[in-house]
């Protein structure tokens, strides 16, 4: 009886997750750059002329395409996100610990006083601004996004 119970479980996750796919909520297919718009590398080329193109995306979110760079210049990995137009819809790179807003930090402090920040990244989508954080937490990691006054998000 567990393992028809198992699979009974594996099978509504097989589901829900086909659903979703099928729902076109968001999926992305890694591309080669001659699949790339002309106006989005000649928009990225002008922004990071310096960067180190590790791959492209398109993706498809809500029935609305977007093509993703991603890329790496200097220390920092960087992937953005453009409309076919070539305009930025989004920007996600890794920040310096210390980069981050006093009151992200604190937040971060507050929730672990001995976590170590192993990893920021800031999300800026049109006026909107967030930080990724991982955290090394005794044995544990985890992973906490914020917006920029500090406020978890999703919560």
């Amino acid at each position: 009886m567990k393992i028809i119970r198992g699979l009974g479980r594996c099978a509504v996750i097989a589901v829900a997750a086909l659903s979703f796919s099928q729902l076109g909520l968001s999926q992305e297919t890694k591309i080669a750059a001659k699949n790339v718009p002309a106006e989005v590398i000649a928009a990225f080329k002008a922004t990071y002329p310096n960067a180190t193109i590790r791959g492209y995306s398109r993706e498809k979110e809500n029935g609305k395409t977007y093509y993703e760079i991603e890329s790496r210049d200097g220390r920092v990995s960087r992937d953005v996100l453009y409309n076919p137009d070539g305009t930025v819809a989004e920007i996600e790179e890794t920040v310096d610990v210390k980069d981050l807003p006093a009151e992200v930090r604190q937040t971060i402090h507050t929730r672990y006083p001995k976590g170590v920040i192993t990893k920021a990244e800031k999300t800026v989508a049109g006026d909107k601004v967030s930080y990724e954080v991982r955290i090394k937490h005794g044995l544990k990691s985890v992973s906490m996004e914020l917006d920029s006054s500090g406020k978890l998000k999703g919560k």
